[in-house]
């Protein structure tokens, strides 16, 4: 699926202006490919109730087209005109067409109670009261404009993005239209597949609107969604003369007395992932009490400090470790406290291999997140929201209304590869190119769960994975191994530690 920020649409409307596809026959494609769509999907319109809601925009403009096109084909059309006279030269064109092809308008403001009896009466609803421009809140009358159009019993269709909805962030504002389906032109946003706004967009269809080749040649595309033929295009089968070593070594500094199921449970996403050696490095008293539950890995004892945690000790055995392995997962339970703030920057400064940074590892580095710059390699980082705030000194919700931004900015600052953990976890490179996970669901909002995560994305590095494809098939499987441990389980009943064995299943299911 092609994706576009906003700002790139712009571009390409205004590079295809430049080569003589005007603004105006943008809008006129846009609206033919619409009514095209919706005469499929509907099969026949001639004969049914059509009212299309148009604000003053280019939008709005696009619904004038529809209006008019679905006119044509016999619809019963009527259009309400929201906000006033269009304001663009293109959308005011197609304003004069509808008065001149005789087609019946209303004015929200002055024709409120028409409105209200047409909207009874109505078969499908338009959207066009706002397209990609849009952030923030309604405000008055298009909240309760919204709130109608989601009220009534018709089938609704949102032109580019249901009207409320930020095409930048999926960020919703109150009472965005809910659309059935939406038609997007000429790519999808970040907002089509972002929560919530995937949620109020239905089944999106991408159609073409005429954009020379040319100039899609110029906007290079940087958002991209994670799906199964990036993911399995990028798993490599197991050759059959191959040993443990072959699969790669990995060290992960995990646990503590508050915290030892983040021990196992990031062990076993690395062992169910496919790493050839695995070893978790805690302390003695975390050793003791997890070495059953994970007889496949091997152990690296470490001294502990009075708070529970890896004492500072440690350094002197985790060297040698550390300098031969080829992936370095550090975080998962660890606790917090100067030792492991200390531990964090001794590994990130020595690691030979890959760091893997998650948990308590980023709220030790969030006073000083420069250290990252010490790696290596390009270290992982996989903050959830609340850890991205504190890394970045900022609010929890500057975060959500920027979560591609966020990753982005800190990507590129600290030379790392950002997964940003949410209900739409973003993956965010140092080069600027941003993808969307399309799997997972609520059953994932448990404590442990990012443990797992973070070992199977360590897996595929100590594998030799590039950065990029840890984090990507990590981030995929972990929500495709979520997805079938709910149909089973329940969103509410799936654990954490039923994420490997459902991750099994899958590699099965691919001959893997």
């Amino acid at each position: 699926m092609k994706i576009l920020t906003v700002e790139q649409m712009k571009t390409e409307e205004r590079l295809s202006d430049e080569m003589g596809v005007t603004y105006q026959r943008l809008m006129e494609n846009a609206g033919c490919a619409a009514a095209s769509f919706i005469r499929r999907t509907l099969s026949n319109v001639a004969g049914r109730n059509f009212m299309i809601f148009c604000g003053n925009g280019n939008n709005g403009g696009d619904g004038l087209v529809v209006a008019r096109k679905l006119f044509e084909e016999g619809a019963n059309v009527i259009v309400v005109l929201c906000g006033g006279l269009p304001r663009s030269e293109e959308a005011k064109y197609m304003y004069n067409c509808i008065i001149q092809a005789g087609i019946t308008m209303l004015d929200f403001d002055i024709d409120r109670k028409k409105v209200d009896t047409f909207l009874d009466g109505a078969d499908i609803i338009i959207d066009a009261l706002f397209g990609t421009g849009f952030a923030g809140e309604f405000r008055a009358p298009y909240d309760e404009i919204a709130e109608m159009i989601n009220s009534a019993l018709a089938v609704k269709i949102s032109l580019d993005i249901p009207s409320g909805v930020n095409a930048e962030t999926g960020i919703a504002a109150k009472n965005s239209v809910k659309a059935n389906f939406t038609v997007a032109f000429e790519a999808a946003k970040p907002g089509h597949i972002l929560l919530p706004g995937r949620e109020f967009c239905g089944k999106t269809e991408v159609v073409d609107i005429g954009i020379p080749h040319e100039v899609r040649a110029q906007v290079e595309q940087n958002c991209f969604v994670t799906g199964e033929n990036m993911v399995f295009s990028s798993i490599r089968r197991r050759p059959r003369f191959s040993n443990k070593g072959t699969f790669g070594k990995l060290l992960c500094i995990t646990g503590s007395a508050n915290f030892p199921g983040a021990a196992i449970l990031s062990a076993l996403g690395a062992l169910k992932s496919g790493a050839g050696i695995v070893t978790v490095a805690t302390t003695e008293k975390v050793v003791s009490m997890i070495a059953p539950r994970i007889p496949e890995a091997t152990f690296l004892p470490l001294p502990e400090n009075e708070d529970g945690t890896i004492s500072a000790a440690a350094k002197e055995k985790l060297l040698p470790m550390i300098e031969k392995v080829d992936a370095v997962l550090v975080g998962c339970g660890l606790g917090r406290g100067k030792d492991i703030a200390n531990l964090v920057d001794f590994v990130l400064e020595n690691a030979s291999g890959t760091v893997i940074i998650d948990a308590d590892g980023l709220n030790c580095i969030s006073e000083d997140p420069a250290v990252l710059k010490k790696a290596k390699e390009i270290p992982i980082i996989t903050p959830h929201i609340g850890e991205m705030a504190r890394l970045c000194g900022i609010s929890i919700p500057e975060v959500v209304n920027k979560r591609v931004e966020t990753a982005l900015e800190t990507a590129k600052k600290y030379d790392a590869i950002v997964v940003l953990k949410d209900a739409s976890t973003v993956i965010a490179e140092p080069n600027g190119d941003v993808y969307f996970n399309s799997t997972g669901n609520p059953g994932l909002s448990k404590g442990g769960s990012g443990d797992c995560l973070a070992g199977m994305i360590a897996s595929f590095a100590a594998q030799g994975y590039i950065e990029t494809a840890c984090a990507v098939c990590g981030v995929y499987l972990h929500g495709l191994a979520a997805d079938n441990a709910a149909k089973e389980l329940s969103e509410y009943g799936m654990l954490p530690s039923d994420i490997p064995n459902y991750l099994c299943k899958i590699f099965a299911e691919k001959g893997l």
